[in-house]
């Protein structure tokens, strides 16, 4: 043995001094400072942004919302001329004691407070202001200036007028919203005669409309505001503090008040403060036809809130983790210092199980070598001794190693790295050659020069570590990846590990579980007999299964079927338990989808119209039917499954049973087989079927799947079909024919889409003439019984006789004389109300000009103004049409056309208008051509559609608003009249479809040679 000198010296392993640490910890610091800093923006970006998200749902909602119940109300709420209310106002204006008129109106006001229950009161008033039929509790107009300015407003335009939120006079505290109607006389004129104050209750409807928050949230909240004056007044109660609406008013330059930076325009999405003076993020929208802003708003407490909690804990993760490397670098210096001391005291320790060697690298033989390497190599010292590193590795393990070292001693030598130790895990051959791997601890030995002269080394073997290590290595991956849930407790039931199934499943991270109960998953429904088997067999060493129902870190359940099963040490003792567990829920929502599913199909298959048989391929008998195979041949079901084919095919030679017969053979040789045959059902009756056959399985065998359609009626009137058209005599007819029908239609539907506006002018004038009708049968009665009077008194002896007299005092009763003139207004009345009526019928008919499709000469400021009667209902709520009439001569046309186009153009003009607007006609004469131009306010059309406008079925509009046919065929209606149709519109401005038409449109060559042609 060799051993080292008194002058040899090992270069002692890196120990990282103070200043090493300091730099260390101050770049952990930096890094975790950053890394916190981005965490932070990210989580709390990522709060606001939800946050935003929700907020502007809320407002978009609530504000659609209340301006839809403001335009119900309008809607709802406006009297037309002849209206009821307005005639029953009008007797009374002319008769203020006209009892009928006032009992009318009562029960008219009944029926809309019984209606709109929001609606607390109803006056009348004429246009002087005066009252009448309000009652003095409710009567609180109304001389303020709000209500006088909001009169003023209704009278001028002619419209019903909302005003503002407002207390009412004499009733601190009670908030109103007033709606003012304007009523107008029967007749054309529509002359105003007063109007209709509608009280509103916003506490029955609109503030619980406001205030209610469509999702869980603990501080969101809406709001109604506007501006008044240079303050914020808020109209509806406050949620989060004592206030009544109107009560609370904040000057509009309040620092960070939202609602105030929305009312200087600052946006939508605004982050400040509310009301009361707490951190807010916040969206502000404006309510359509108000001065309204909705404030949906939701304190940042709230929405910061996790994202807070999740900061906090990555702080203290990123302190525990800077606690725990501070820790760990002072073991590993001590480490390093006591590996020191050992490589220099007890290099030769020759105790324990490891190899303790030298290595020598000038004569590249080992120094030394410890007795343990007889155990683990199966050679004795003296062998060792003899041996190389290349003997003492596989090649190439060899390989690798020289290279290392190599490169390592050269880095010691020049100085460019310090001798400390490193470790290799290596290949060794044993004497019976057998390879195990072991674990070398490696230490470059220096002399004085700083020279390697030595390589001190300690090996272990651990060949059956590395086995272990791969075993577990591979359970462990097997338990992460398994799809289904592994739990594992202890025998206090506190959790020890979970893989990556179980927090996808539960939506906990492993922190949260790590030494929690498995009760943490409890959702109340498994059944208590459920836990009470569990502990039963697992208390007496025996696993159990079952299903538990079990809820999710968000609070959602879901369904498991759970193995727990004890984990045995050798020894026998129970350590652990092993909870093996898959989520079934879906399995089970599959489970129940499928049955229904096969109960849906169970009902289509019996109640389906079709006939469905399932015959045997081999030899075509009847397996099955379904209930629409014994309603078409009249047979139960047992009786079908007991005849064949030719029991219920027709008694008819072109289809005997070999007909049948092939085609099975062709469904299994071609695929699916689809032909007519004749049918014969219970009662004789031969019929018709279409048959479609194709091959399934079912039960592991093949199946001859037949349905069978009645069609003996589609045959029928196939034969009836060919009949017609062999009678038709030419194409150009028919297809005339056609685009005379398809434009028929497009004016019925037009006329249907108007047919609820028509029905309501109509209905209004019918309504009072039948009331009339009514009270003049009553006065005819009356006279009636006078003239029976005076009859039976002339018949008598004498005329000054008691029946005279009576007769007289009868007349005096019945009042002749205001009957007489009564009879005269309500027939006058009637009489207008029917002339009304015969006016919608003349502008219909003028509209249609039913008869007449042959062109004339026709007056096209007379159809335009009965075209604009027919729609006008469609008209008179969102726009006011001037009319620039100029000189038009008569023109050559169909006029029902004409009328059609006009419609088409008036009614996109309406539905082009989103709210109030005006709609322009113009009319003129240029040259041998007029036009009629219709202008509108609406919002326009994109440049990119114009081009597009008069293709069949295009149309801008939404769903179930327009067939895309209107303009398609006014285009063609206005060619065939040799005219033009030009379109100029500009987004946000308007529109105008201008109809160029020529005095006298000559007919076309073909026209000529069609009009010789046809039959006289």
């Amino acid at each position: 043995m060799n051993a080292m000198s008194a002058g040899d010296r090992v270069e002692t392993a890196f120990v990282p001094t103070a200043r090493h640490w300091l730099v260390a910890i101050i770049g952990f610091v930096l890094l975790l400072a950053g890394g916190l800093y981005r965490s932070h923006q990210v989580l709390f970006g990522a709060a606001r942004e939800t946050a935003e998200q929700q907020l502007q749902a809320v407002a978009a909602l609530k504000s659609q919302e209340i301006q839809r119940w403001i335009e119900d109300r309008l809607i709802f709420l406006s009297q037309p001329p002849g209206s009821v209310m307005s005639q029953h106002f009008a007797r009374l204006l002319q008769q203020p004691g006209d009892a009928r008129a006032a009992a009318g109106l009562r029960q008219r006001f009944r029926y809309l407070q019984q209606t709109i229950p929001e609606i607390s009161a109803i006056g009348l008033h004429d246009l002087a202001g005066r009252s009448y039929l309000a009652d003095p509790a409710d009567d609180h107009l109304r001389d303020d200036t709000l209500h006088q300015e909001a009169v003023q407003a209704m009278l001028e335009s002619r419209r019903p007028r909302l005003v503002d939120f407002h207390r009412k006079a004499g009733r601190e505290g009670e908030v109103v919203l007033d709606l003012l109607v304007p009523l107008f006389a029967e007749g054309e004129t529509g002359r105003l005669i007063g109007y209709a104050l509608f009280e509103i209750d916003p506490a029955r409807v609109l503030y619980p409309m406001v205030s209610q928050w469509p999702v869980p949230s603990a501080t969101g909240e809406s709001l109604l505001v506007r501006r008044d004056g240079d303050e914020v007044l808020f109209l509806s109660p406050l949620g989060r503090q004592a206030g009544a609406p109107l009560k609370l008013r904040l000057p509009l330059d309040t620092p960070g008040l939202i609602s105030g930076m929305a009312l200087h325009g600052v946006g939508e999405v605004l982050a400040g403060r509310d009301y009361r003076g707490l951190a807010v993020l916040g969206v502000v929208l404006p309510v359509g036809q108000t001065d309204w802003l909705l404030v949906a708003k939701m304190d940042d407490s709230e929405i910061y809130r996790e994202a807070r909690r999740n900061f906090a804990w990555l702080t203290a993760a990123g302190v525990v983790l800077m606690a725990v490397l501070l820790l760990l670098g002072r073991v590993f210096s001590a480490a390093l210092q006591a590996r020191e001391q050992e490589a220099r005291f007890r290099l030769l320790a020759e105790s324990g199980s490891d190899v303790v060697w030298l290595y020598e690298l000038a004569s590249r033989r080992f120094a030394y070598v410890s007795p343990s390497v007889q155990a683990m190599r199966g050679i004795t010292v003296a062998e060792a001794l003899q041996q190389t590193m290349a003997d003492l590795l596989t090649p190439e393990c060899h390989q690798h190693l020289d290279r290392e070292l190599e490169r390592w001693i050269a880095a010691v030598d020049t100085g460019q790295e310090a001798a400390a130790s490193r470790h290799y895990e290596l290949v060794q051959p044993r004497k019976d050659g057998s390879l195990i791997q072991t674990e070398a601890v490696m230490t470059l030995i220096t002399d004085a020069q700083g020279r390697v002269t030595h390589i001190q080394g300690i090996s272990r073997d651990i060949t059956e570590r590395k086995r272990a290590e791969a075993e577990l290595r591979k359970f462990l991956l097997s338990a992460e990846q398994s799809p289904v849930s592994i739990v594992i407790t202890n025998l206090a039931a506190e959790i020890e590990y979970v893989n990556e199934a179980f927090v996808r499943t539960a939506g906990y991270s492993r922190e949260e579980v790590l030494g929690q109960n498995p009760r943490i998953l409890q959702s109340g429904r498994t059944p208590r007999s459920s836990y009470e088997e569990m502990w039963r067999c697992l208390s007496r060493g025996e696993g159990w299964r079952g299903e538990l129902f079990n809820r999710r870190k968000d609070g959602s359940e879901y369904l498991e079927d759970a193995s727990i099963n004890p984990i045995r040490q050798p020894d026998g003792s129970i350590t652990h338990y092993l909870a093996v567990k898959e989520d079934i829920t879906e399995r089970r929502a599959t489970e129940a989808a499928l049955a229904e599913s096969e109960d849906k199909f169970r009902t289509i298959y019996d109640t389906i119209g079709d006939a469905i048989f399932v015959h045997d391929v081999a030899s075509g008998s009847i397996l099955d039917v379904n209930g629409g195979a014994c309603r078409m041949y009249g047979y139960s079901r047992e009786e079908l499954l007991s005849l064949d084919v030719q029991g219920i095919t027709a008694d008819d030679p072109a289809f005997p049973p070999q007909a049948a017969r092939d085609y099975m053979r062709r469904v299994q040789e071609e695929g699916p087989q689809s032909f007519e045959w004749m049918a014969r059902g219970s009662s004789g009756r031969q019929f018709w079927v279409l048959v479609n056959l194709q091959i399934f399985r079912l039960s592991g065998g093949q199946r001859v799947l037949a349905v069978v359609r009645d069609i003996d009626g589609r045959k029928r009137a196939e034969q009836e079909l060919q009949h017609a058209l062999a009678e038709a005599k030419a194409l150009n007819q028919r297809l005339a024919e056609a685009q005379s029908q398809l434009l028929q239609s497009e004016k019925m539907a037009s006329i249907g889409q108007l047919a609820a506006g028509v029905a309501h002018e109509m209905n209004n004038p019918i309504g009072f003439v039948y009331s009339n009708l009514g009270t003049l049968d009553h006065y005819l009665r009356e006279i009636f019984a006078i003239i029976a009077a005076y009859e039976a008194a002339d018949s008598g002896p004498c005329r000054d006789c008691r029946q005279l007299e009576s007769a007289r005092q009868l007349k005096l009763e019945k009042d002749f004389d205001f009957l007489r003139s009564d009879i005269v207004q309500l027939l006058a009345e009637s009489r207008d109300g029917l002339e009304r009526v015969a006016k919608i019928a003349r502008d219909l008919k003028d509209f249609s000009r039913a008869g007449e499709a042959e062109s004339q000469w026709a007056d096209l400021h007379q159809g335009l103004d009965s075209t604009l009667n027919i729609v006008w209902n469609e008209l008179k709520y969102k726009c006011t049409v001037h009319k620039e009439y100029g000189e038009l001569p008569l023109v050559w046309c169909e006029p029902s056309q004409i009328n059609q186009v006009f419609m088409n153009l008036l009614v996109n003009a309406a539905q082009a208008i989103p709210k109030k607007g005006d709609i322009w006609l113009r009319t003129g004469r240029r040259g041998d051509e007029v036009f009629v131009a219709v202008s509108d306010s609406g919002c326009g059309i994109a440049p990119e559609y114009l081009h597009r406008l008069f293709e069949p079925f295009f149309t801008t509009k939404p769903v179930g608003k327009g067939t895309g046919l209107g303009l398609s065929l006014a285009y063609s209606i206005v060619q065939k009249h040799q005219g033009r149709l030009e379109v100029e519109s500009e987004p946000g401005r308007g529109s105008t479809f201008t109809v160029w038409l020529p005095i006298e449109a000559r007919p076309r060559p073909e026209e000529g040679a069609e009009a010789a042609s046809a039959p006289r």
